[in-house]
């Protein structure tokens, strides 16, 4: 671990909450609801997933970003719910969402590309785009304009979203001893740990093979699914639920968790 890492991993949940301030989230209040013996997070209901609210303050309030016109992203995957998360608040905010992705022929495109196109999302198609190409891409572009543009990391981690998922979480009406996400980048499951320290938390890796850094203190478990293949029927959740993310975690919640528990479900 380089010592920047290790400076950034000891931060507190005090720091990124005053990182922004007095933001409160001005979406609809996270609906909690049980199933199969579960407190499961409906964020799946705001149709747009858990981050409209997580990169509320960032895109919208952030007095750092205040200059910014164009959010750009080089790490979404086809699957990903970021490409419907960020044009949804960055149109709320007069921005510009600008995604660098693998090109795909339009009758080959994921659904929530065709929404994200939808969303008024601007696609910046990248021929036999791999991850480190789109990146690449993304990063050049922000550089030719660093003042009005923005490069979103990857997970979309940074200090404000962290901060606004802890605020989230502790605004919940409850103080669970028990808590289930998914993770890819594990900035979701990191926030919760850091919202909830006493909790035993779990984290159901989805993609790539999660580091010791990305995991956290969390308890780790892999589903051995490839990343954009869908959850099967049988192990799929009694709600809506991301079919190729949140959605692989209830076989293990259903396996392996508490009654009681709880389970952040952050799209559909």
């Amino acid at each position: 671990m380089t010592l920047e890492a290790f400076f950034e991993d000891t931060k507190t949940a005090n720091y990124y909450i005053h990182s922004i301030s007095n933001w409160q989230d001005p979406n609809p209040s996270p609906v909690l609801e049980m199933h199969e013996d579960i407190i499961v997070v409906r964020d799946d209901l705001l149709g747009a997933g858990s981050k409209v609210r997580f990169i509320d303050y960032l895109i919208g309030h952030d007095p750092d970003t205040s200059k910014v016109k164009e959010w750009v992203f080089g790490s979404c995957p086809a699957t990903g719910y970021a490409q419907i998360s960020l044009p949804v608040v960055c149109s709320k905010y007069d921005k510009k969402a600008v995604l660098f992705m693998a090109e795909r022929k339009r009758e080959n495109l994921h659904e929530y590309q065709l929404k994200g196109l939808s969303l008024g999302a601007d696609y910046r198609w990248v021929p036999n785009g791999m991850l480190n190409v789109t990146q690449k891409r993304a990063k050049d572009y922000v550089s030719e304009n660093s003042t009005e543009r923005a490069l979103l990391p990857i997970g979309l981690e940074h200090r404000t979203v962290i901060g606004s998922a802890i605020k989230v979480a502790r605004n919940l009406p409850l103080n669970p001893k028990e808590v289930w996400s998914v993770g890819s980048s594990g900035t979701l499951s990191r926030s919760l740990q850091l919202a909830w320290p006493d909790a035993e938390i779990h984290v159901v890796s989805v993609g790539h093979t999660m580091s010791e850094r990305e995991i956290g203190r969390a308890i780790y478990h892999r589903s051995e699914l490839k990343f954009d293949r869908p959850v099967k029927p049988e192990d799929a959740p009694p709600f809506p639920s991301a079919p190729t993310y949140d959605a692989k975690a209830w076989k293990f919640v259903r396996e392996l968790a508490s009654p009681g528990a709880m389970f952040w479900n952050v799209g559909a």
